[in-house]
């Protein structure tokens, strides 16, 4: 509900057991006139459950009991901006802004990108990441207890602390752990708002190959980011929510759909017979690092990272990011465009390191390899450097030789397909 609204009672309130182990629902949006976002604050859109074996499904929605006017076009400033709205920058204004950039800090390098001039600022700001109303930063000034745990959080946090924990290295990178590589390869996602997706199936290729094979081909990204309904494909979503459908659904290798990742096909497929499949796979164990969102700490994120393996971490990109192109990244002060507006990008968290005393994680981007380091990056480690620090999250694989029976499994969505 939007700042400054009332509140209202709602009508009959679902109760699930804690035999159903998975609720979520959202507030409900349409659009309005001209094609622009209206949040309707007097329901929510349709949510989901289910019970632990995954044997019974089902849907439910809340209204609001007294009615309420509209507050109208709620998402207009990011529709104009995904529509492109503002000039397109030439090179010779990226060039002014990269010289700022290199001139204010030497931490690292900015450059121009072939692929961004003739963008608007606009264009630019919808490929960094899905729109987000409240940077976490206002959040917390607006609520001093914006992501603090409840007693029982804290309580489990402290049961954690006290477990012995080995010594950590002092540098870790998957693309390199006693001579293997266990990562996919980087892409571009083009246009497509893809992060959320491109980074989750990764994680869970990258663990699987840790734990079980390490000449696993990968799982195909483009099967869930245009099959499932609990996110909304190129125009964005959360990685949480991936994880969930490749638990609810399942995984395919890379091999069953066609690899797109910029997203020109926008089709849901398989191009694979499941029940041939000699494996099925599925997400289990969904987790946020530190026990509870925006728990995470920096030798948290170290420990699962080299026992477990990569992870997929959130952060909020400021609008220098687009120029990074080597060295250990920090957001330069005042040296960032006004109209820039917050955005959340989903990344791999594959390792870290230091280097003259500077602390970095290393993380894999899917803006193509001549993004970047070869399409990495490092960003500063310790300082929760533009939130990053602050959502991180994992899953594990579970794999059997045969569809999991009683449960809503991929042989039944591949037949309604």
């Amino acid at each position: 509900m939007p700042r400054g609204s009332s509140f209202f009672r709602w009508g009959p309130v679902f109760m699930f057991t804690s035999a159903f182990t998975s609720m979520s629902f959202s507030t409900s949006s349409g659009l309005g006139e001209g094609g622009a976002n209206v949040s309707l604050c007097g329901e929510t859109q349709l949510g989901w459950y289910r019970d632990e074996p995954g044997s019974r499904w089902g849907c439910f929605y809340g209204l609001k009991i007294e009615d309420q006017p509209s507050p109208g076009p709620a998402g207009l400033a990011r529709d104009s901006r995904r529509a492109g709205a503002g000039a397109p920058l030439d090179a010779s204004e990226h060039w002014v802004f990269v010289g700022a950039l290199n001139l204010l800090q030497d931490a690292w390098k900015a450059t121009v990108y072939d692929r961004f001039v003739g963008k608007t600022l606009q264009e630019l700001n919808a490929l960094a990441g899905i729109f987000r109303p409240f940077t976490r930063q206002k959040s917390r000034e607006a609520d001093p207890d914006f992501g603090a745990p409840s007693f029982l959080q804290r309580a489990r946090r402290r049961s954690k602390a006290v477990k012995g924990r080995r010594p950590l290295p002092t540098q870790w990178d998957w693309r390199n752990v006693s001579g293997r590589n266990f990562l996919d390869e980087v892409i571009d996602q083009g246009t497509c708002g893809s992060c959320y997706m491109v980074a989750t199936t990764h994680m869970l290729a990258a663990r699987y190959r840790i734990k079980h094979d390490p000449h696993f081909e990968g799982f195909s990204f483009n099967f869930p980011l245009f099959c499932s309904e609990y996110n909304q494909g190129c125009d964005g979503g959360y990685a949480f929510l991936a994880a969930r459908w490749a638990s609810d659904v399942g995984l395919v290798p890379k091999n069953c759909s066609v690899e797109d990742p910029q997203g020109l096909l926008q089709r849901c497929e398989l191009r694979c017979a499941p029940q041939q499949l000699s494996h099925s796979w599925r997400a289990v164990n969904h987790h946020y690092v530190g026990g509870y969102y925006g728990a995470a700490s920096e030798e948290e994120m170290k420990q699962e990272l080299v026992e477990d393996g990569p992870l997929v971490v959130s952060f909020e990109p400021q609008s220098d990011l687009m120029y990074y192109s080597g060295g250990i990244y920090s957001s330069v002060a005042h040296g960032q465009r006004a109209e820039w507006e917050p955005v959340d990008h989903a990344v791999l968290l594959v390792g870290y390191g230091s280097e003259d005393g500077r602390k970095y994680w290393l993380l894999q981007n899917s803006w193509g390899h001549d993004w970047g380091e070869d399409g990495f990056m490092r960003m500063a480690r310790g300082i929760d450097e533009s939130g990053i620090e602050s959502i991180a999250e994992a899953a594990d694989v579970e794999v059997t030789s045969s569809p999991r029976p009683n449960a809503r499994s991929l042989l039944q969505f591949a037949a309604s397909l």
